[in-house]
């Protein structure tokens, strides 16, 4: 209720990371429609000219940055004015066994998805705290509770910065900041086919899949209640206290194992 009143009578700003694809797209759309001002930042510049035309919104504007390079966040902090809703998004799929990732590629998938988001946050929310209000969400995953063999990188990333943003969400709330964790499960985004993950598609069953849509609609939701953290989807509100069980982790292996 309080943003409606706002935005009646001032434009309100979002920064989007991963915005031209998937949960980042559709975030963007649906703030769209709500007339805010929107801060787009993609990596792929090819994607962020389609995402352009597809969302034909005259109040964004889209910017091309590698978020897992620090001087890129450090541009952003320093030449985006404050926004009242930083959705931090960016990431990519990982997949594989331990030590096959080179020393390079983990720092870079790091910092792309935790230590660049932290970074990114610190940089804005003392002006958010200055300003009196804001609202952060950072996408994480599902797989930041879940035992993820193979994945074992990409859910450790995915739970160092669950842990930040439920960490920094009791330590903003009397700040009038909030911050919510969205922990979604399989979405169906092209992510996984650009990561060479593609054989999850067919695999996974229909019913483990939530639209990228639905994500946004239950985390905006959960963020304009000030909840810490949201599960988008039925099924993975119900599992989740099942997903460290033994029985869960050979599922998900026999259904993630490329055949």
């Amino acid at each position: 209720m309080i943003e409606v009143i706002i935005r009646l009578f001032m434009s309100l700003k979002a920064l989007i990371t991963g915005s031209s694809t998937g949960i980042g797209y559709q975030y963007a759309k649906y703030l769209a429609l709500q007339g805010w001002d929107l801060e787009l930042i993609s990596q792929n510049e090819e994607r962020s000219i389609i995402s352009k035309e597809n969302l034909s919104y005259e109040n964004a504007k889209f910017h091309t940055y590698d978020l897992g390079k620090k001087e890129s966040i450090q541009f952003i902090v320093e030449n985006i004015d404050v926004p009242d809703l930083i959705v931090a998004n960016a990431g990519i799929a990982i997949n594989g066994a331990i030590g096959e990732l080179s020393r390079e590629d983990k720092e870079y998938y790091y910092y792309l998805m935790c230590g660049g988001v932290i970074d990114l946050i610190e940089g804005f929310v003392p002006r958010m705290i200055e300003k009196g209000s804001g609202r952060i969400v950072i996408v994480s995953s599902i797989g930041a509770t879940a035992s993820m063999p193979k994945s074992s990188l990409y859910s450790s990333i995915k739970a160092g910065i669950y842990a930040y943003g439920k960490s920094i969400s009791t330590e903003l709330r009397k700040k009038n900041v909030s911050v919510t964790v969205s922990l979604p499960g399989y979405v169906r985004t092209n992510a996984h086919e650009r990561s060479g993950l593609g054989h999850l598609m067919k695999k996974v069953p229909w019913w483990m899949w939530v639209n990228p849509e639905q994500v946004v609609k239950e985390t905006e939701k959960a963020s304009i209640k000030g909840k810490a953290e949201i599960i988008p989807g039925l099924v993975y509100k119900l599992v989740r206290p099942l997903l460290g069980l033994q029985p869960a982790i050979h599922v998900w292996q026999k259904l993630t194992k490329k055949t």
